[in-house]
């Protein structure tokens, strides 16, 4: 019988270095906690040119492992437009390296996450639940600036559900007077084209204005009034954690095993680096094609962000699953020190 072949694929540039240290240590665990005698494993790693030899050394550990070189720069603000495009291009040069490479199941990581033991093993189940039910299992995490954890409800027009609307939020006198205003001038039939991008711009910042303010009360308060689909993991699953794997309409590439149908269909061509490559997939790629996405809340991975303050210029924001009391089993998040405990690249 033919052994399933199951590529990871890790992108990362100079600056993530450190934190590579550790994914890789991370994902080795991962493929040895999930190896079966009908498994065969490959590492690609996709970094910069400057990077080469020191994503050499960090893939030894791997019996069959590629790097791949990509002529690209570090420019522009993280989740900004040339940074998304930059990402975008090094995961679409290794998911094209796993296709080539015969891979049967494609396992996105990136370099500033870390993979649980499990993360693997647990992806594998749940690509094989129903006979192939799903074809995207996602592993959460807590999101970029330690906010949610990823995963929830979104449709094409939204790619991320709000989580509060207007009216669940405590707007104050003074912006709602602002709304009601901008939309009476809106519905002007006699505004000029000027005056018109004028209030539009308006619009778009009091939509921002809006997201600052607080909710009227918790989710289960306002669910309890009326129920509905909301963005992020934490508020469209409250109180989800340990034992749970869900339906999500969205996720990230962090922690991500595509089945073979999804990796074929994994490409950014049209990607525009508005908003993130991974929904791009999400929504472009996977949802027209009728796949089915799930949410791992079961094991959860670590997340390797930026912290000028720290010594090494990293924070990392551990996830864990709630011990004890009522909350028992539900996600947490902390901050705490990151550290390679590795030598030196």
């Amino acid at each position: 019988m033919k052994n399933k072949k199951i590529i990871t694929v890790v992108v990362g540039t100079e600056s993530y270095l450190k934190p590579m240290q550790s994914c890789f240590r991370r994902i080795h665990s991962a493929i040895e906690h999930a190896r079966r005698p009908d498994q065969e494993h490959m590492i690609i790693c996709v970094t910069d040119k400057k990077s080469l030899k020191k994503a050499q050394i960090l893939v030894k550990r791997f019996e069959n492992n590629m790097v791949i070189p990509v002529d690209v720069e570090e420019n522009g603000d993280h989740y900004k437009t040339d940074r998304q495009l930059m990402i975008a291009t090094l995961q679409s040069i290794g998911f094209e390296a796993a296709r080539q490479n015969g891979c049967n199941f494609l396992w996105s990581v990136e370099a500033d996450v870390l993979v649980p033991h499990n993360a693997l093993l647990t992806s594998m189940q749940m690509l094989e639940f129903d006979s192939g039910y799903y074809d995207v299992a996602f592993v959460t995490y807590p999101s970029q600036g330690g906010g949610s954890f990823l995963g929830g409800h979104g449709d094409p027009q939204h790619p991320i559900a709000e989580d509060w609307l207007p009216e669940e939020r405590k707007l104050g006198s003074k912006l709602k007077a602002l709304i009601k205003g901008n939309k009476k001038r809106l519905l002007d039939v006699d505004l000029n084209d000027k005056l018109r991008k004028k209030e539009e711009k308006r619009m778009i910042r009091i939509r921002e204005l809006i997201k600052k303010r607080p909710p009227k009360g918790n989710v289960f308060e306002l669910n309890s009034k009326k129920w509905r689909r909301r963005g992020w993991l934490d508020n469209a699953w409250p109180g989800i954690g340990k034992g749970a794997i869900i339906p999500t309409d969205w996720t990230g590439l962090g922690c991500t095993l595509m089945s073979k149908r999804a990796a074929e269909i994994a490409h950014f061509d049209g990607y525009d680096g508005g908003g993130t490559q991974d929904l791009f997939l999400n929504w472009h790629r996977w949802h027209p094609e009728g796949l089915r996405f799930c949410c791992i809340t079961h094991t959860v991975c670590d997340h390797v962000v930026r912290d000028e303050k720290s010594k090494n210029g990293f924070t990392t924001i551990k996830a864990y699953h709630e011990s004890t009391g009522e909350h028992r089993g539900h996600l947490r998040q902390r901050r705490t020190l990151f550290d390679t405990f590795e030598t030196p690249l």
